[in-house]
């Protein structure tokens, strides 16, 4: 009986080391298979090719915005005129250089919010407003 007891325990851990284990060409099949993936996703997703700067607004807030890029001398490259609260705009496009973003609050107790931010191409601004219209995001991102 004694035997038994340790001949059970025994074969209870070889069933679970054999079980557990794999061999090298597992891991060589596993290795080539995420390398191909891996290469094709690099060459089928590029996600920018030299694109334009582009941005958009996303209104979570309780009141309409307008939204105005303007160039260095003042031009005025994208206006979007009164986005109301829970929207998203599309993505609007210009060209590359520093540009004011002036985000204007269409009710006097919100406050206007201006930033200045060197734009390259292959760059978008997302500018979100908070459920208290404030603006919290102040970074543009590279695509």
């Amino acid at each position: 009986m004694k035997n038994l007891l340790k001949l059970t325990a025994s074969l209870g851990l070889i069933l679970l080391f054999t079980d557990c284990t794999a061999s090298i060409e597992d891991y060589t099949i596993e290795s080539e298979s995420t390398t191909e993936i891996e290469s094709t996703t690099d060459a089928t997703l590029d996600p920018c090719s030299n694109e334009d700067p582009k941005t958009r607004v996303i209104n979570n807030g309780t009141v309409s915005f307008n939204l105005e890029v303007l160039e260095a001398d003042g031009t005025t490259v994208v206006s979007i005129i009164n986005i109301p609260p829970n929207s998203t705009t599309s993505w609007a496009s210009f060209n590359e250089g520093p540009v004011m973003f002036s985000l204007k609050g269409t009710d006097f107790n919100v406050a206007d919010d201006k930033v200045l931010i060197q734009m390259d191409n292959c760059t978008a601004y997302e500018i979100e407003v908070d459920a208290n219209n404030e603006i919290v995001s102040y970074l543009p991102i590279v695509l």
